[in-house]
Protein backbone atom coordinates (compact mmCIF):
# COMPACT_ATOMS: atom_id res chain seq x y z
CA UNK A 1 0.00 0.00 0.00
CA UNK A 2 1.39 3.56 -0.98
CA UNK A 3 0.23 6.87 0.53
CA UNK A 4 -0.44 9.75 -2.36
CA UNK A 5 -2.69 12.31 -3.08
CA UNK A 6 -3.27 12.15 0.60
CA UNK A 7 -5.41 8.98 0.60
CA UNK A 8 -3.82 5.30 0.37
CA UNK A 9 -3.80 2.89 -2.65
CA UNK A 10 -3.28 -0.40 -2.97
CA UNK A 11 -1.59 -2.17 -6.32
CA UNK A 12 -4.50 -4.71 -7.82
CA UNK A 13 -4.02 -6.02 -11.14
CA UNK A 14 -7.26 -6.23 -13.24
CA UNK A 15 -7.45 -8.26 -16.66
CA UNK A 16 -6.00 -10.81 -18.45
CA UNK A 17 -2.76 -10.38 -19.52
CA UNK A 18 -2.71 -7.92 -15.71
CA UNK A 19 -2.60 -4.14 -15.56
CA UNK A 20 -1.63 -2.64 -12.15
CA UNK A 21 -3.54 -0.12 -11.29
CA UNK A 22 -2.75 2.07 -8.05
CA UNK A 23 -6.80 2.48 -6.59
CA UNK A 24 -7.82 4.23 -3.71
CA UNK A 25 -8.68 2.36 -0.90
CA UNK A 26 -12.07 2.41 0.65
CA UNK A 27 -12.52 1.59 4.64
CA UNK A 28 -16.60 1.90 4.46
CA UNK A 29 -18.11 1.07 1.28
CA UNK A 30 -18.04 -2.42 -0.82
CA UNK A 31 -17.85 -0.52 -4.55
CA UNK A 32 -14.87 -1.15 -6.52
CA UNK A 33 -14.16 1.11 -9.83
CA UNK A 34 -11.70 1.54 -11.81
CA UNK A 35 -10.65 4.31 -14.37
CA UNK A 36 -11.35 4.08 -17.99
CA UNK A 37 -8.17 4.68 -20.10
CA UNK A 38 -10.62 6.83 -22.20
CA UNK A 39 -12.22 8.73 -19.53
CA UNK A 40 -12.47 12.20 -19.70
CA UNK A 41 -11.24 14.54 -16.35
CA UNK A 42 -10.39 11.45 -13.96
CA UNK A 43 -7.85 12.00 -11.45
CA UNK A 44 -4.71 9.62 -11.49
CA UNK A 45 -1.49 8.03 -13.12
CA UNK A 46 -2.96 4.50 -14.00
CA UNK A 47 -6.51 3.48 -15.72
CA UNK A 48 -7.45 0.50 -17.48
CA UNK A 49 -7.83 -0.29 -21.17
CA UNK A 50 -10.70 -2.98 -21.97
CA UNK A 51 -9.23 -3.05 -25.58
CA UNK A 52 -6.34 -5.35 -24.30
CA UNK A 53 -7.87 -7.41 -21.93
CA UNK A 54 -8.60 -11.00 -23.39
CA UNK A 55 -11.45 -11.71 -20.06
CA UNK A 56 -13.23 -8.13 -19.82
CA UNK A 57 -16.86 -8.44 -20.04
CA UNK A 58 -18.94 -5.15 -20.57
CA UNK A 59 -22.62 -5.81 -18.38
CA UNK A 60 -24.70 -3.54 -20.61
CA UNK A 61 -26.00 -1.43 -17.66
CA UNK A 62 -24.83 1.44 -15.76
CA UNK A 63 -22.69 1.71 -12.58
CA UNK A 64 -25.48 2.19 -9.98
CA UNK A 65 -23.20 5.11 -8.19
CA UNK A 66 -23.29 7.31 -11.38
CA UNK A 67 -23.62 10.86 -10.44
CA UNK A 68 -24.28 13.47 -13.10
CA UNK A 69 -20.03 14.26 -13.37
CA UNK A 70 -19.24 10.79 -12.46
CA UNK A 71 -20.00 8.07 -14.25
CA UNK A 72 -19.65 4.74 -15.98
CA UNK A 73 -20.76 1.22 -16.93
CA UNK A 74 -20.40 -2.15 -14.65
CA UNK A 75 -18.28 -4.59 -16.43
CA UNK A 76 -16.26 -8.00 -15.11
CA UNK A 77 -12.80 -8.92 -15.97
CA UNK A 78 -10.22 -11.03 -13.50
CA UNK A 79 -9.07 -9.30 -10.47
CA UNK A 80 -5.49 -10.15 -8.32
CA UNK A 81 -3.36 -9.00 -5.82
CA UNK A 82 0.23 -9.39 -6.53
CA UNK A 83 -0.51 -12.84 -9.02
CA UNK A 84 -0.76 -14.64 -5.49
CA UNK A 85 -4.78 -14.26 -4.59
CA UNK A 86 -6.95 -14.01 -8.00
CA UNK A 87 -10.31 -14.30 -8.85
CA UNK A 88 -11.56 -15.28 -12.65
CA UNK A 89 -14.56 -12.57 -12.40
CA UNK A 90 -14.67 -9.43 -10.38
CA UNK A 91 -17.33 -6.73 -11.01
CA UNK A 92 -16.58 -3.34 -11.41
CA UNK A 93 -17.57 0.55 -12.15
CA UNK A 94 -15.42 0.81 -15.47
CA UNK A 95 -15.33 5.15 -14.90
CA UNK A 96 -15.53 6.98 -18.27
CA UNK A 97 -16.24 10.46 -17.12
CA UNK A 98 -14.54 11.62 -13.82
CA UNK A 99 -15.44 15.21 -13.65
CA UNK A 100 -16.99 15.93 -10.22
CA UNK A 101 -14.24 17.83 -8.41
CA UNK A 102 -14.85 16.16 -4.73
CA UNK A 103 -14.48 12.53 -6.21
CA UNK A 104 -11.96 13.11 -8.13
CA UNK A 105 -9.87 14.92 -5.01
CA UNK A 106 -10.74 11.98 -2.73
CA UNK A 107 -10.70 9.05 -5.47
CA UNK A 108 -6.99 8.52 -7.50
CA UNK A 109 -6.81 6.22 -9.84
CA UNK A 110 -10.80 4.22 -8.47
CA UNK A 111 -12.03 3.12 -5.39
CA UNK A 112 -11.41 -0.38 -3.60
CA UNK A 113 -14.35 -0.87 -1.51
CA UNK A 114 -13.12 -3.33 1.15
CA UNK A 115 -16.05 -3.57 3.16
CA UNK A 116 -19.05 -6.11 2.21
CA UNK A 117 -22.37 -4.93 2.80
CA UNK A 118 -23.50 -6.25 6.16
CA UNK A 119 -27.45 -5.42 5.34
CA UNK A 120 -27.50 -7.41 2.35
CA UNK A 121 -26.12 -11.19 2.74
CA UNK A 122 -25.48 -11.92 -1.16
CA UNK A 123 -23.74 -8.57 -1.90
CA UNK A 124 -21.52 -9.53 0.78
CA UNK A 125 -21.16 -12.66 -0.16
CA UNK A 126 -20.01 -11.57 -3.49
CA UNK A 127 -17.68 -9.51 -2.34
CA UNK A 128 -14.35 -10.03 -3.18
CA UNK A 129 -12.73 -10.72 0.44
CA UNK A 130 -15.83 -13.09 0.83
CA UNK A 131 -14.74 -14.74 -2.69
CA UNK A 132 -11.13 -14.99 -2.14
CA UNK A 133 -11.72 -16.80 1.48
CA UNK A 134 -14.40 -19.46 0.53
CA UNK A 135 -12.27 -20.09 -2.15
CA UNK A 136 -9.85 -20.81 0.61
CA UNK A 137 -7.47 -18.63 -0.99
CA UNK A 138 -7.17 -16.30 2.65
CA UNK A 139 -5.68 -17.99 5.73
CA UNK A 140 -7.86 -15.97 7.40
CA UNK A 141 -10.50 -13.38 6.90
CA UNK A 142 -8.64 -10.48 8.41
CA UNK A 143 -6.82 -7.30 6.60
CA UNK A 144 -3.52 -5.39 8.47
CA UNK A 145 -3.06 -1.86 7.52
CA UNK A 146 -0.63 0.59 8.17
CA UNK A 147 -1.68 4.29 6.86
CA UNK A 148 1.48 6.12 7.88
CA UNK A 149 2.31 7.72 4.82
CA UNK A 150 6.34 6.91 5.79
CA UNK A 151 5.76 3.29 5.83
CA UNK A 152 2.14 2.51 4.63
CA UNK A 153 1.50 -1.65 4.68
CA UNK A 154 -1.59 -4.01 4.06
CA UNK A 155 -1.87 -7.48 4.28
CA UNK A 156 -4.70 -9.77 2.84
CA UNK A 157 -5.17 -12.93 5.18
CA UNK A 158 -3.03 -12.39 8.12
CA UNK A 159 -1.64 -10.47 10.85
CA UNK A 160 2.04 -9.66 10.91
CA UNK A 161 2.64 -9.06 14.49
CA UNK A 162 5.86 -6.86 13.27
CA UNK A 163 3.32 -3.87 12.21
CA UNK A 164 2.19 -3.04 15.36
CA UNK A 165 3.02 -2.74 18.99
CA UNK A 166 0.65 -3.14 22.21
CA UNK A 167 -2.31 -5.05 22.35
CA UNK A 168 -4.26 -5.85 19.70
CA UNK A 169 -7.95 -3.86 20.86
CA UNK A 170 -11.06 -5.59 19.10
CA UNK A 171 -14.44 -3.99 19.04
CA UNK A 172 -17.49 -4.95 17.25
CA UNK A 173 -18.87 -3.72 14.55
CA UNK A 174 -22.07 -2.52 14.88
CA UNK A 175 -25.44 -4.01 12.46
CA UNK A 176 -26.09 -0.65 10.76
CA UNK A 177 -29.42 1.28 10.70
CA UNK A 178 -30.13 0.66 6.05
CA UNK A 179 -30.65 5.15 6.37
CA UNK A 180 -27.16 5.44 7.73
CA UNK A 181 -24.57 6.82 5.36
CA UNK A 182 -21.73 4.89 6.56
CA UNK A 183 -22.47 0.75 7.76
CA UNK A 184 -18.91 0.47 9.25
CA UNK A 185 -20.00 1.49 12.55
CA UNK A 186 -18.29 0.86 15.97
CA UNK A 187 -19.18 2.15 19.71
CA UNK A 188 -16.39 5.10 20.73
CA UNK A 189 -15.94 6.02 24.66
CA UNK A 190 -15.05 9.64 23.12
CA UNK A 191 -13.05 11.87 21.97
CA UNK A 192 -10.49 14.03 24.35
CA UNK A 193 -8.60 17.48 24.19
CA UNK A 194 -5.35 18.33 26.25
CA UNK A 195 -6.96 18.41 29.49
CA UNK A 196 -8.01 14.62 29.10
CA UNK A 197 -11.27 14.80 29.21
CA UNK A 198 -13.97 13.89 27.17
CA UNK A 199 -15.34 16.61 24.86
CA UNK A 200 -19.20 17.00 24.97
CA UNK A 201 -21.40 14.98 23.13
CA UNK A 202 -18.45 12.69 21.86
CA UNK A 203 -18.90 10.45 24.52
CA UNK A 204 -20.62 6.63 24.13
CA UNK A 205 -21.52 7.09 20.61
CA UNK A 206 -20.93 5.76 17.05
CA UNK A 207 -17.98 6.26 15.35
CA UNK A 208 -16.60 5.13 11.89
CA UNK A 209 -13.03 5.14 10.01
CA UNK A 210 -13.12 6.59 6.92
CA UNK A 211 -10.19 6.52 4.52
CA UNK A 212 -11.51 9.01 2.16
CA UNK A 213 -11.55 11.32 4.31
CA UNK A 214 -8.52 14.00 5.02
CA UNK A 215 -9.92 14.92 8.77
CA UNK A 216 -12.18 14.30 11.50
CA UNK A 217 -15.56 14.52 11.56
CA UNK A 218 -16.50 15.80 15.59
CA UNK A 219 -19.50 17.49 17.28
CA UNK A 220 -18.98 21.00 19.00
CA UNK A 221 -16.15 22.06 16.85
CA UNK A 222 -16.59 25.53 18.22
CA UNK A 223 -16.59 24.33 22.10
CA UNK A 224 -13.20 22.65 21.55
CA UNK A 225 -11.85 25.54 19.76
CA UNK A 226 -12.87 28.22 22.33
CA UNK A 227 -11.96 26.19 25.26
CA UNK A 228 -8.21 26.47 26.42
CA UNK A 229 -9.07 22.83 28.36
CA UNK A 230 -9.24 21.11 25.15
CA UNK A 231 -7.38 22.73 22.43
CA UNK A 232 -5.16 24.41 24.76
CA UNK A 233 -4.47 28.61 24.24
CA UNK A 234 -5.09 28.96 20.21
CA UNK A 235 -5.89 31.55 17.72
CA UNK A 236 -7.67 30.37 14.65
CA UNK A 237 -10.07 31.07 11.68
CA UNK A 238 -12.91 28.97 10.47
CA UNK A 239 -13.10 29.79 6.80
CA UNK A 240 -16.91 30.48 5.87
CA UNK A 241 -17.36 28.75 2.78
CA UNK A 242 -15.20 25.78 3.26
CA UNK A 243 -15.54 25.47 6.82
CA UNK A 244 -11.65 25.03 6.56
CA UNK A 245 -10.09 25.42 10.13
CA UNK A 246 -6.53 27.29 10.53
CA UNK A 247 -5.01 27.93 13.43
CA UNK A 248 -2.41 31.19 13.08
CA UNK A 249 1.33 29.80 13.12
CA UNK A 250 3.99 30.75 11.22
CA UNK A 251 6.19 27.06 10.31
CA UNK A 252 9.82 28.00 10.98
CA UNK A 253 8.98 29.89 13.76
CA UNK A 254 6.17 28.52 15.98
CA UNK A 255 4.31 25.55 15.43
CA UNK A 256 0.97 25.17 17.31
CA UNK A 257 -0.19 21.73 18.60
CA UNK A 258 -3.55 20.41 18.12
CA UNK A 259 -4.42 17.97 21.08
CA UNK A 260 -6.50 14.97 19.81
CA UNK A 261 -7.61 11.53 21.27
CA UNK A 262 -9.75 9.00 20.39
CA UNK A 263 -10.78 6.77 23.72
CA UNK A 264 -11.76 3.06 22.20
CA UNK A 265 -12.50 0.74 24.12
CA UNK A 266 -10.67 2.01 26.90
CA UNK A 267 -7.27 2.77 25.33
CA UNK A 268 -6.13 6.32 24.66
CA UNK A 269 -5.44 7.20 20.98
CA UNK A 270 -3.90 10.06 20.71
CA UNK A 271 -3.72 11.21 17.10
CA UNK A 272 -0.25 12.65 15.96
CA UNK A 273 -0.75 16.98 15.11
CA UNK A 274 2.40 17.94 12.71
CA UNK A 275 1.96 17.01 9.48
CA UNK A 276 -1.66 15.19 10.22
CA UNK A 277 -3.80 17.55 11.94
CA UNK A 278 -1.69 20.30 11.44
CA UNK A 279 -1.09 20.75 7.45
CA UNK A 280 1.61 23.22 7.74
CA UNK A 281 2.20 23.14 3.61
CA UNK A 282 -1.23 23.14 3.13
CA UNK A 283 -2.20 25.39 0.27
CA UNK A 284 -6.21 25.79 1.78
CA UNK A 285 -4.96 27.91 4.31
CA UNK A 286 -3.93 31.59 4.37
CA UNK A 287 -0.63 33.03 5.07
CA UNK A 288 0.15 32.83 8.28
CA UNK A 289 -1.82 29.89 9.25
CA UNK A 290 -1.44 26.36 8.60
CA UNK A 291 -4.93 23.96 8.06
CA UNK A 292 -6.34 21.87 10.96
CA UNK A 293 -8.43 18.51 10.02
CA UNK A 294 -11.09 19.50 11.95
CA UNK A 295 -14.45 20.16 10.70
CA UNK A 296 -17.68 19.95 12.44
CA UNK A 297 -19.87 16.94 11.62
CA UNK A 298 -23.10 16.86 10.42
CA UNK A 299 -25.51 16.08 13.89
CA UNK A 300 -28.22 14.23 12.02
CA UNK A 301 -25.69 11.63 11.62
CA UNK A 302 -25.84 9.26 14.22
CA UNK A 303 -21.65 8.82 14.17
CA UNK A 304 -17.79 10.65 14.54
CA UNK A 305 -16.08 10.15 11.44
CA UNK A 306 -12.44 9.18 12.42
CA UNK A 307 -10.42 9.86 8.69
CA UNK A 308 -6.76 9.29 8.15
CA UNK A 309 -5.49 11.66 11.01
CA UNK A 310 -6.55 8.73 13.44
CA UNK A 311 -5.54 5.93 10.66
CA UNK A 312 -1.81 7.63 10.07
CA UNK A 313 -1.35 7.08 13.90
CA UNK A 314 -2.32 3.82 14.57
CA UNK A 315 -2.12 0.40 13.13
CA UNK A 316 -5.78 -0.86 11.76
CA UNK A 317 -7.02 -4.61 11.31
CA UNK A 318 -10.24 -5.38 10.12
CA UNK A 319 -11.74 -8.85 10.89
CA UNK A 320 -14.75 -9.00 7.98
CA UNK A 321 -17.74 -11.07 8.25
CA UNK A 322 -18.23 -14.72 7.42
CA UNK A 323 -21.10 -16.94 8.13
CA UNK A 324 -20.39 -17.59 11.77
CA UNK A 325 -18.80 -14.42 12.85
CA UNK A 326 -19.60 -10.71 12.72
CA UNK A 327 -16.99 -8.20 11.95
CA UNK A 328 -14.44 -6.51 13.77
CA UNK A 329 -12.15 -3.59 14.11
CA UNK A 330 -8.64 -3.67 15.95
CA UNK A 331 -6.84 -1.31 17.05
CA UNK A 332 -2.77 -0.98 17.93
CA UNK A 333 -0.35 1.37 18.22
CA UNK A 334 1.92 1.56 14.84
CA UNK A 335 5.35 -0.58 15.00
CA UNK A 336 8.39 1.86 14.82
CA UNK A 337 9.54 5.12 16.12
CA UNK A 338 6.21 6.55 16.92
CA UNK A 339 5.75 9.55 19.39
CA UNK A 340 4.01 7.08 21.95
CA UNK A 341 4.98 6.24 25.38
CA UNK A 342 5.45 3.18 27.06
CA UNK A 343 2.54 3.39 29.49
CA UNK A 344 0.59 4.11 26.29
CA UNK A 345 1.55 1.25 23.98
CA UNK A 346 1.33 -0.77 27.77
CA UNK A 347 -2.38 0.57 27.46
CA UNK A 348 -5.34 -2.06 27.92
CA UNK A 349 -8.67 -2.94 26.50
CA UNK A 350 -11.62 -2.55 28.94
CA UNK A 351 -13.53 -5.01 27.55
CA UNK A 352 -12.72 -8.49 25.34
CA UNK A 353 -15.38 -9.35 22.73
CA UNK A 354 -18.08 -12.40 23.47
CA UNK A 355 -17.41 -14.15 20.58
CA UNK A 356 -13.66 -13.63 20.77
CA UNK A 357 -12.19 -17.32 20.96
CA UNK A 358 -14.47 -18.11 17.77
CA UNK A 359 -13.37 -15.11 15.49
CA UNK A 360 -10.12 -13.40 16.51
CA UNK A 361 -7.61 -16.42 17.00
CA UNK A 362 -6.28 -16.34 13.73
CA UNK A 363 -3.31 -19.06 12.04
CA UNK A 364 -0.13 -17.35 11.69
CA UNK A 365 1.86 -18.09 8.31
CA UNK A 366 4.24 -20.00 7.63
CA UNK A 367 6.30 -18.26 4.77
CA UNK A 368 5.85 -14.66 3.19
CA UNK A 369 4.47 -15.41 -0.51
CA UNK A 370 6.33 -13.94 -2.95
CA UNK A 371 4.42 -11.84 -6.07
CA UNK A 372 4.29 -13.47 -9.32
CA UNK A 373 2.62 -11.72 -12.24
CA UNK A 374 3.85 -9.45 -15.54
CA UNK A 375 1.94 -6.60 -16.45
CA UNK A 376 0.65 -5.80 -20.14
CA UNK A 377 2.60 -3.12 -20.00
CA UNK A 378 5.51 -4.90 -19.60
CA UNK A 379 4.83 -7.30 -22.28
CA UNK A 380 4.79 -4.54 -24.94
CA UNK A 381 8.07 -2.95 -23.87
CA UNK A 382 10.39 -3.15 -25.94
CA UNK A 383 13.88 -5.08 -25.22
CA UNK A 384 15.87 -2.90 -27.58
CA UNK A 385 16.51 1.05 -26.36
CA UNK A 386 16.10 3.73 -28.01
CA UNK A 387 17.50 7.36 -28.59
CA UNK A 388 14.55 9.50 -27.85
CA UNK A 389 14.61 13.52 -28.77
CA UNK A 390 15.26 15.46 -25.54
CA UNK A 391 16.32 12.50 -23.38
CA UNK A 392 20.05 12.01 -22.47
CA UNK A 393 20.10 7.91 -21.99
CA UNK A 394 18.68 5.17 -24.35
CA UNK A 395 15.02 4.39 -23.24
CA UNK A 396 12.95 1.19 -23.48
CA UNK A 397 9.51 2.26 -26.00
CA UNK A 398 6.13 0.66 -24.51
CA UNK A 399 4.68 -0.54 -27.85
CA UNK A 400 7.24 -0.47 -29.87
CA UNK A 401 5.89 -3.86 -32.25
CA UNK A 402 3.27 -1.15 -33.32
CA UNK A 403 5.43 0.76 -34.94
CA UNK A 404 6.05 -1.20 -37.86
CA UNK A 405 9.49 -1.83 -39.88
CA UNK A 406 9.93 1.25 -41.89
CA UNK A 407 12.42 3.40 -41.06
CA UNK A 408 12.28 7.24 -40.11
CA UNK A 409 14.31 10.49 -39.40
Amino acid sequence: MTVVFNGPLVPTLYRTPPQWINTTLDLNTAKIAVYSSSCVLCSGNTSFDPTLSTTFQGLNYSWPYNKDAYFGNMSSDAMSFGGILSLPETEFGLIETGGDDTLNYLLYNGRLGIFPDPVNATAASEHFLSQLYTSKQLLNPVIGMRFDPLNPKITIGALDENDYQGNLNWVPITTPNDSWSFRNIFTLDGLKGYNGSFLPNSTATYATVDSVFFGIGMPGLTTYLNDAGYARPINYTIEPETGIVAYVCNSSEYTPYVALTATINGVDCPMDSTGNLLRTLSPLAYWGTCSVGLEEWDPTEPHINLGLPLLRSVYLAYRFPTDSCPGFYGFAFPEGNINRTSSQIAQTPTSTPTQSSQCLVFTSPTATPTPRFETVQEMRMSTQKYQVWGEQVMVNLFGESGLGGGSGT
